[in-house]
């Protein structure tokens, strides 16, 4: 139901997309912009995004009437849907009208029931609809009920004098309208196009898999007039703040490293992050340390809500359960290299006939499968494989998963805090000095690691702006791999915002520091800069090769 929800005040970080579809209405009538294909990856939160505008127009604005409609859960024999289909918008358009969410949500009462206040409301061209609507039923006319419920908000809009802001949510699913059994009656899909066309009637449509949704709206029926929204995953300190208020609304108290390995794990994923709170609280965790938050993610991967999901996902996608173990093999194949490679090859290291393996990655290029590089599809692929393929425990999988993320037993962490000072910097130059002589750098290589450390320390002064003239930094290493973590508080600063002098300029200037951000990315494998609640903190990571290491 479009009401039920997240809390306005707990949804982070869309308020410009929100914002523009609030105006979509005004900006379409005066041909300012079209209708909107509103794409992303799976658990992005495109559902939950229609919901929060819904919920926001529905009780905020008198001139925007919202309408919501989810294909997932529709019944998709035509005649059904077109039923389906006119009644939500009646009784969503009754309760906007009344602002009274109880005509949304109860769909078990009849429509006639509702033309006395539909009538006293002043609505009667509202009754012409339901009488129009029903002749239509009476008749027999399968395509006349379905563009009759189609159209009814174009003529609510035109009617009523208020424009109607449809969302169509999960549309990939509309390809399987269909008369008796799936298949018998392509293109119905189309029959939106006239309604897509009027000004006063915009459309926000969405569905997975992305490519799937972009094929649709390759007909030129339907593709005129379109352009794209895409929601990206939260920011690092947006997610944060998501993850912990979830957790402290629950009473959960938490590492906040362990914590922020979860969010990377889960590259900003709204989805991931209300799955991975939720268990937290299933398995009765009071403080989240490194081993709970372990512990949580293998349950969810294997028996929690993002198991569920993708469960679902897999089951509605891919139906043939023929090439179930074929899709499988072929994943964990993916997974493992990195690539398919020549299909004839594939198929002999396989051991699958070509045509049956032609199959299963068409059917992974249409689902959005095959080049995903979601860690959570990907451990869940595995779980599955495990579980299917090689005939795993539950108990087995969950320690293989638990494993893979373990910190090595090799590794060590080192903490420090330095004062925002003349030369302080060269206090943290002497420390990573000191770390690399403990596991054998080459001289060289040290030499480089403490210039770009000194250069991340130097430009951490210069941003702050802070009364906590402190940098605070957490050295950790493993014999292939040493990063550096240099946070301080204050003004936040991405590399796009940072204005570097020129190289020229500085070498002419005579400057022998100062070289930031460029040198550091010369230096290292990577350089990360996040927002960390009231901190920026930019990662400094080297891979360690053999000959960087003294024999």
């Amino acid at each position: 139901m479009p009401l039920y929800g997240i809390p306005a005040k707990d949804y982070l970080d869309r308020e410009d997309e929100l914002a523009y579809l609030k105006r979509l209405a005004s900006l379409r009538r005066d041909t300012l912009a079209d209708n909107v294909l509103l794409i992303g990856p799976r658990g992005i939160g495109k559902t939950e995004f229609l919901k929060q505008l819904y919920r926001s127009l529905f009780w905020d604005s008198k001139d925007v009437v919202p309408f919501y409609y989810s294909f997932k859960t529709a019944a998709l024999k035509s005649t059904t849907f077109a039923r389906d289909y006119f009644a939500r918008f009646v009784k969503q358009y009754v309760a906007f009208v009344k602002k009274e969410p109880l005509h949304v949500n109860n769909m078990s009462m009849p429509l006639p029931r509702l033309i006395p206040l539909i009538s006293t409301l002043g609505l009667d061209w509202l009754i012409d609809c339901i009488d129009d609507f029903q002749q239509n039923t009476d008749q027999g006319d399968l395509y006349g009920q379905i563009l009759s419920a189609i159209s009814t908000p174009v003529n609510a809009a035109v009617r009523g004098g208020r424009p109607v802001l449809v969302m169509l949510d999960d549309f990939t699913a509309s390809e399987e309208l269909h008369e008796t059994k799936r298949g018998d009656a392509p293109g119905l899909t189309s029959l939106f196009e006239e309604s897509m066309k009027n000004s006063l009637c915009p459309h926000i449509i969405t569905g997975s898999p992305s490519a799937k949704l972009e094929a649709i709206f390759s007909d030129p029926a339907l593709h005129k007039g379109t352009e794209r929204m895409r929601l990206y995953p939260l920011p690092e300190d947006t997610a944060y703040a998501l993850f912990s208020s979830l957790l402290a609304k629950m009473k959960i108290s938490f590492d906040r490293e362990a914590a922020l390995d979860i969010i990377r794990r889960v590259k900003g994923s709204p989805l991931y992050i209300r799955n991975m709170a939720r268990a937290a609280w299933k398995m009765k965790k009071n403080n989240l340390d490194k081993k709970d938050f372990s512990e949580c993610y293998s349950f969810e991967i294997i028996d929690g809500e993002t198991a569920f999901y993708w469960s679902s996902v897999f089951s509605e996608s891919l139906r043939d359960k023929g090439i179930r173990r074929t899709i499988l093999e072929l994943l964990m194949h993916r997974i493992a290299r990195g690539e398919t490679g020549d299909q004839e090859r594939l198929s002999k290291v396989l051991g699958v006939r070509e045509p049956r393996l032609s199959e299963a990655l068409d059917a992974l290029e249409l689902n959005d499968f095959g080049g995903s590089d979601d860690p959570l599809l990907k451990d869940f692929v595995q779980s599955l494989y495990f579980r299917e393929v090689e005939g795993k425990t539950g108990a087995e999988i969950r320690k293989l998963i638990e494993a893979k993320y373990d910190v090595p037993a090799d590794s060590s962490v080192f903490e420090m805090v330095i004062p925002m000072s003349d030369q302080a910097e060269l206090v943290a130059a002497r420390a990573v000095d000191q770390i690399g002589k403990n596991i054998n750098l080459e001289p060289e290589l040290m030499n480089y690691l403490q210039l770009a450390l000194v250069e991340s320390c130097i430009n951490a002064m210069e941003h702050s702006g802070s009364y906590e003239k402190k940098i605070y930094l957490k050295f950790t290493t493993t014999p292939q791999r040493l990063e550096i973590a240099i946070e301080s508080p204050g003004r936040h600063f991405t590399l796009d915002s940072l204005k570097e002098s020129p190289t020229e300029e500085k070498m002419t200037a005579g400057q022998k520091r100062g070289w930031g951000f460029t040198l550091m990315r010369k230096i290292m494998d990577e350089v990360r800069v996040e927002r960390i609640s009231d901190r920026t903190r930019v990662t400094l990571i080297k891979n360690i090769k053999r000959n960087e290491v003294l024999k």
